[in-house]
């Protein structure tokens, strides 16, 4: 569990790693205690910027100095790799340091492996440099109402071939995941916990489009990759089986100025 300047460690035990039929009543516990610490981090945070005298700007980077990251973080234990995670991120360089981010920015998140770093990349991509008209809408696969609808259409399914037993591995699973709970918690969060880590209304005021006449022009280089990436999508090609499209299109992207990026009171 950690905070902005805080870090604690509860090490359980083999109470929760070890007897099997214990391990579901533990993982609920970890649960209700996330959803206890969502309720309290928002304010503590706040409180802890106004000691330090954090103040918290919007900067706002040109696209085509923007840094894609895939890393991969195992979790090392006394003998061996006890787990592992992948987490994308976006981060704009320091341009007055060559080789560092800017301090204090950037979008951090976690993803399944490399294949779903390249997909969220080329998403991100092609919704900035093409517009929404680009992109297919997600599947809200974090609401109890999805979790309803992926039960159903695999009892459907179990019904279909009459294999009960696969329904009843299903269902188990389910329930030793906690699954239907993880979910409502998860839209819970979203829709009232996220929400409050930005000042009311200022995030829909500063989403606002720019007028097309203060669009920034992407590069020639990169205007040829889109047109080259277009195409290959219209041939059926998938972008995480493409490799280095710079190679494969013979297009050279020049490096992008470094300059001093402009910044905004976060209100």
């Amino acid at each position: 569990m950690t905070a902005s300047g805080l870090m604690g460690s509860i090490e359980i035990g083999e109470w929760l790693r070890g007897a099997r039929e214990s391990f579901p009543f533990g993982f609920l516990l970890m649960h209700v205690g996330g959803f206890a610490f969502f309720f309290v981090y928002p304010p503590l945070y706040d409180l802890i910027c106004r000691i330090c005298k954090r103040e918290r700007r919007t900067v706002l980077v040109p696209w085509e100095d923007v840094v894609a990251v895939c890393g991969f973080n195992p979790s090392l234990g006394p003998g061996a790799i006890t787990g592992f995670g992948w987490n994308f991120a976006l981060l704009p360089p320091d341009p007055e340091r060559p080789g560092y981010t800017l301090p204090g920015s950037g979008i951090i998140v976690g993803v399944g492996g490399l294949p779903g770093a390249l997909a969220q990349w080329e998403y991100i991509r092609r919704f900035i440099e093409e517009g929404a008209d680009a992109i297919t809408p997600s599947a809200k696969e974090w609401g109890v109402e999805w979790y309803d609808a992926y039960v159903a259409r695999e009892k459907a399914e179990c019904e279909r071939t009459n294999d009960s037993a696969r329904w009843r591995r299903f269902r188990r699973k389910r329930l030793w995941e906690h699954a239907r709970f993880a979910h409502w918690y998860t839209e819970y969060r979203m829709k009232h916990i996220l929400p409050k880590a930005v000042p009311r209304d200022w995030l829909a005021e500063w989403s606002k489009p720019l007028p097309k006449s203060q669009w920034a022009k992407p590069s020639q280089a990169v205007s040829e990759l889109s047109e080259h990436l277009r195409a290959a999508y219209q041939r059926g090609e998938k972008f995480v089986e493409m490799g280095d499209i710079e190679k494969r299109f013979g297009v050279d992207v020049p490096k992008a100025p470094h300059a001093s990026y402009p910044t905004l009171p976060f209100r």
